[in-house]
């Protein structure tokens, strides 16, 4: 393998899976980089009055978005504040508000694929303070599902992707295959009641994306009763889309609910 060779196997790499016009003018482009909960990166280029000539990459504020729909802060504290201004500056990246961007000028315009790969990595890594709130417990309750599916001596699947209803996957903790039935679970785990909420609506969410695969799948989601923290109403709520059992205090639903 040489450098030559090397740029023949990566010569249909795209930095753009899909590109589309939005409402307000400007380019939305379809990164394959994607969020900690699975959901790929938008990038929008375009022009703004206040910039003259020069183009502007943004993310128009989906990682914000991303980060307050799971109740992280990005700017709560003097830490995430120092996190992002350190990212910023290591990789060029401005920050407007609650927006990220890039600012190219005409002449730089034809290195565009090194600012997506810039911003997008900034995008990641500021997506990745979710991981700092909950990565621990939630890690910990799913390796003790994982470990109750095993003894179960059932065959199953982790961390799957499955078609969603807006042309995008969605990835779902396990796939458990029962004598007539396939499960797929998405867990529930937290140890910051401030975050329960925000992940219940995320998982509500996934549930939402990937609900006409109703038909194929059973779908479950497992909250952790090691720490009751999450509220009546978002439980229930994701009631109306899969069926809800907590871990391990109904373990033995749980079971047969898998074996079936």
């Amino acid at each position: 393998m040489d450098c030559e060779s090397l740029q023949t196997y990566l010569k249909g790499f795209s930095l753009v899976r899909e590109c589309d016009v939005v409402r307000n003018g400007m380019l939305r482009m379809a990164t394959p980089f994607q969020y900690p909960e699975g959901g790929y990166i938008d990038l929008f280029l375009g022009k703004k009055q206040e910039l003259f000539n020069d183009w502007v990459l943004t993310d128009l504020g989906q990682t914000t978005a991303y980060l307050l729909d799971l109740n992280i802060k990005p700017w709560a504290t003097k830490k995430r504040k120092q996190i992002i201004a350190d990212v910023c500056e290591s990789l060029g990246v401005d920050q407007d508000g609650g927006e990220f961007r890039v600012v190219i000028s005409p002449e730089n315009i034809f290195d565009l694929s090194h600012s997506i790969v810039r911003l997008a990595q900034a995008c990641i890594r500021f997506s990745d303070l979710v991981l700092t709130q909950r990565f621990r417990a939630a890690a910990v309750f799913r390796d003790e599902l994982e470990e109750f599916v095993e003894s179960a001596s059932l065959q199953y699947d982790t961390a799957v992707m499955i078609q969603g209803q807006y042309g995008r996957d969605v990835q779902i903790d396990f796939q458990v295959s029962g004598r007539n039935v396939k499960s797929l679970i998405q867990t529930l785990s937290t140890a910051n009641s401030a975050a329960a909420h925000g992940l219940s609506n995320e998982v509500f969410r996934r549930w939402y994306d990937i609900s006409p695969q109703r038909t194929r799948y059973q779908f479950l989601t497992v909250y952790d009763t090691g720490n009751d923290i999450f509220r009546e109403d978002d439980l229930a709520r994701l009631g109306s889309l899969s069926t809800v059992l907590g871990f391990p205090a109904h373990q033995e639903e749980l079971s047969l609910a898998l074996a079936a």
